[in-house]
């Protein structure tokens, strides 16, 4: 088995330079919007929705503009990189939301994009 994407929601089409690509250091693969009549027999949402296709090595993330905020949940992605200090200082000092939880025998670090995507990061 594969994992070919994942899909995830943001509120401001601005994230997608702010933080997946300054951040994370994705690049756009390609756009398209989900039109009205996809959208809602896939999702059940009736709304035409821009989406970005993101890529970092191995890594697709699909990006969908939503203004459509939903109860928190468990949801997160679980990255590994090398020199995560580094993408965490980048991020806090761009005011995202950087959780370290200290622990033996290494801290556990999540970054929270603007909409409230998480993100955990691991060493490589």
């Amino acid at each position: 088995m594969k994992l070919e994407h994942i899909a995830l929601n943001i509120s401001n089409p601005a994230e997608i330079n702010d933080f997946y690509h300054n951040i994370l250091g994705m690049k756009e693969e390609r756009t398209f919007v989900l039109n009205k009549d996809l959208a809602d027999k896939i999702f059940g949402i009736p709304m035409a929705t821009s989406v970005f296709f993101m890529q970092k090595d191995n890594l697709f993330i699909e990006i969908f503009v939503s203004t459509n905020l939903e109860k928190q949940n468990f949801n997160h992605i679980c990255m590994s990189i090398k020199n995560r200090e580094m993408l965490v200082e980048k991020a806090c000092k761009k005011n995202y939301e950087c959780i370290r939880i200290e622990k033996d025998p290494f801290d556990i670090i999540f970054i929270k994009d603007k909409y409230g995507n998480i993100f955990e990061i691991k060493e490589s």
